[in-house]
């Protein structure tokens, strides 16, 4: 099976070292893809788990004095959103297609009729915050789905007294 893991390189000092470790990383037996980054220190290595477990991956940058090491994955986070500016379906399908297109955000659903958004995220790429600014910023008004269950039981005893 062919999983996808990413790791924390310490020890480059340019982006030869990227490349030198891209290269002994694909030697190693069902490597799918390799990706190594020098500016943020992160490499992202696809491979069949049936030929070549993480421990082997990690021994073979090692040797080349590297430090290696598997990286922690956070639960994806998720998120509700009450969305109010919507008057039809392009709006709604203009809210997707921008969070289908920002980094960190998985998988965004905007529900026209209801007005809400289910919004699949990464937590260390975005922020829940900076997904509100976003369609904020695209003319439509966000809020967390609980602030506005409670915003409207304060109205709501408010008009009672």
């Amino acid at each position: 099976m062919i999983r996808k893991e990413s790791y924390r390189v310490t020890g480059m000092s340019c982006a030869a070292c990227a490349a030198r470790i891209e290269k002994i990383i694909n030697k190693l037996p069902g490597i799918a893809k390799v990706n190594v980054n020098f500016a943020v220190e992160k490499a992202t290595v696809e491979f069949d788990d049936v030929s070549v477990d993480s421990d082997k991956i990690i021994e073979a940058v090692k040797k080349l004095g590297f430090g290696f090491e598997k990286e922690v994955v956070q639960e994806n986070s998720s998120i509700e959103l009450k969305i109010s500016g919507m008057s039809c379906a392009a709006c709604s399908a203009k809210i997707e297609r921008k969070l289908g297109k920002t980094e960190g955000v998985i998988k965004a659903s905007v529900n026209l009729a209801t007005e809400k958004a289910n919004i699949q995220y990464d937590p260390s790429k975005i922020k829940a915050s900076d997904i509100i600014k976003i369609i904020e910023f695209l003319g439509y008004k966000a809020k967390k789905a609980q602030e506005m269950a409670a915003d409207r039981e304060k109205e709501q005893r408010e008009k009672e007294i």
